[in-house]
């Protein structure tokens, strides 16, 4: 318990810059560049597809990341817009050759195309982001789970700690019906940051519903940084890189990370006062104690004399 909140979250700040200019992250975002985003009507296709995809891409993409589709795999198909031709000028339309010309903001018609998983494709490692699993099985982090799950209690949450339904991710928190489901299979010291985080998203009043997300990933993995840290349990290889990746790169991302700086620290300073409060009552009942142990002593003592 060596250092302050404050101390910790500066802590936060500069780790995340320094992952933010490191190689391995501006490899992960260039790879990143070359992803579609897709619309929610292609994922829900891609899915159906494949409900196992984690990251998909056209044919020649991945040719170009040094990947390709293996032979047989068959393709997911989704849905890509035809725009209509932008209305130009006469001058416009008679000096620029029609595939030069801009689309309009609508598309008139959809066709076909197809993309390939991750997994239906072999070559060059797909670069990763900074965020590495923790694997430690620390005495800080058994002295932490408990302190946590009590906390969770307090707030009237349920808690699953081996939960089987979180997929890829190591945990979830559901806002509806009060629930934090840990994933089975983890390492302590994982197991205490991912409490600390869904234990976050809650305390901070997050709804995946409604609040911008890479905003309240930064500030749930940012209070659980600064709790597990506070208790000895070093997260600095996930934390980072994870709030890093949520927050983007730039001026905007470096936006992101301050203006959450002022809610992890109250709700990290929170959360590390209730795990740290001693109970009052048993405080005065051992300074009581501790009283008439000295009392019996003196009189002792004077029967002696």
């Amino acid at each position: 318990m060596a250092a302050t909140t404050k101390d910790l979250v500066q802590r936060l700040e500069e780790g995340v810059k320094a992952v933010e200019t490191g190689e391995d992250m501006k490899r992960f975002l260039s790879t990143q560049a070359r992803f579609h985003t897709y619309s929610w009507s292609n994922v829900l296709l891609i899915l159906a597809q494949r409900p196992d995809a984690s990251r998909v891409a056209g044919f020649h993409t991945w040719l170009a990341l040094g990947r390709h589709v293996r032979k047989g795999e068959r393709g997911l198909a989704i849905l890509a817009p035809i725009f209509p031709r932008k209305d130009k000028s006469r001058e416009t339309r008679e000096t620029k050759a029609p595939e030069e010309e801009e689309v309009g903001p609508n598309p008139v018609r959809f066709r076909p195309v197809y993309v390939f998983d991750v997994s239906q494709t072999e070559g060059e490692p797909v670069p990763e982001p900074p965020i590495h699993k923790l694997d430690g099985e620390s005495g800080e982090a058994r002295w932490l789970l408990p302190r946590l799950l009590t906390l969770a209690q307090a707030e009237g949450l349920t808690v699953d700690m081996a939960a089987t339904d979180c997929g890829v991710a190591n945990g979830f928190y559901r806002r509806s019906d009060k629930a934090i489901h840990v994933a089975a299979g983890l390492a302590a010291d994982q197991q205490a940051k991912t409490l600390a985080h869904e234990l976050g998203h809650h305390l901070l009043g997050h709804d995946g519903h409604t609040l911008d997300r890479p905003q309240a990933e930064v500030e749930a993995e940012g209070v659980a940084f600064v709790v597990c840290a506070r208790a000895g349990v070093a997260t600095d290889t996930y934390s980072f890189g994870y709030v890093a990746t949520w927050a983007g790169e730039g001026p905007e991302g470096e936006k992101r990370v301050r203006q959450a700086l002022s809610a992890i620290q109250r709700t990290a300073g929170a959360m590390i006062d209730r795990i740290e409060e001693r109970d009052p009552r048993a405080e005065a009942r051992a300074l009581v104690d501790r009283a008439h142990a000295i009392k019996a002593r003196v009189a002792e003592a004077a029967v002696e004399r």
